[in-house]
């Protein structure tokens, strides 16, 4: 009688233990779908020629899927030139249709790099570098 006692008691460990351990796994499922509703976050230029001393406008292209996010709460570039140290962080403006702008102006010519920096209700991403091409005259 105590074995089968014994027995009852271990299936309802088992049973117990088995719950448990599908409620952890339907919450990591909720967290793949949160996974595919990422933000993706496009940056590129307005003009495709890079000039020193002339304004550059900057943008950021923030989609979740097919919808534009126009409510960020901040989204700023973090610029540097090729082989420095220096880095620095101009917040942009929102355009209203899931576009953050800013403007820039290299002194000279040379290599930059600009990436994204966004944040949108509890998530921060950052976009991948992109490389700049600043041409010291404009038929280069």
């Amino acid at each position: 009688m105590k074995m089968l006692s014994m027995k009852k008691g271990l299936l309802l460990l088992v049973g117990v233990s088995s719950l448990i351990l599908s409620a952890a796994c339907s919450k990591e499922s909720g967290g793949e779908l949160k996974e595919a509703q990422k933000i993706n976050v496009e940056v590129n230029t307005v003009q495709t020629v890079l000039i020193p001393g002339r304004a550059i406008l900057i943008d950021a292209h923030l989609t979740n899927g097919k919808q534009r996010v126009k409510d960020a709460s901040k989204v700023s570039f973090e610029i540097w030139e090729k082989n420095s140290e220096k880095h620095d962080t101009i917040t942009a403006t929102s355009l209203q249709d899931g576009t953050y702008r800013i403007k820039t102006m290299f002194s000279e010519g040379g290599v930059y790099y600009v990436k994204a920096h966004v944040e949108h209700e509890d998530t921060n991403i950052t976009s991948a570098e992109q490389k700049l091409i600043v041409n010291e005259d404009e038929f280069s």
